[in-house]
């Protein structure tokens, strides 16, 4: 029993995944485990994920703040916000398989995402280097 504010970071693990996401509507069932006390805590999900365009296995990363500690079993329903990728990239014509996909050009405002991602994989392939 408890309350948290958490952010999320999805894995898409393979193609199927990111097929699955592209689904203007999917559905998961999946279980995880996570802790929170004050500005700390962590989570790990593993969910399948299936929609109209076929399903897949996610991985879901997390970090929150609250308090709390919990083991779950989850089932939901994602929808895309098309109204919310019309404001953001401008284009009324845009899919979900062009953003997941990459066929459409980098935003601006997610820059600092494209960075972050790359400094994390960086230090990754440094220390995937190191240890080898």
């Amino acid at each position: 029993v408890g309350g948290e504010l958490t952010d999320f970071i999805i894995v898409l693990h393979d193609y199927k995944a990111v097929k699955t996401f592209c689904s203007r509507l999917h559905f998961s069932l999946g279980a995880g485990c996570s802790a929170a006390a004050g500005p700390v805590g962590r989570a790990l999900e593993a969910d399948l994920r299936a929609g109209d365009r076929g399903s897949g296995m996610c991985y879901t990363y997390s970090l929150s703040k609250g308090a709390f500690v919990g083991v779950s079993l989850e089932g939901n329903m994602v929808a895309s916000r098309m109204d919310t990728n019309l404001r953001f990239y401008g284009d009324p014509y845009l899919t979900m398989s062009d953003i997941l996909l990459g066929t459409v050009e980098r935003p601006k405002a997610a820059e600092p995402l494209y960075a972050a991602l790359k400094d994390l994989y960086s230090n990754l392939q440094r220390k995937v280097y190191i240890h080898a």
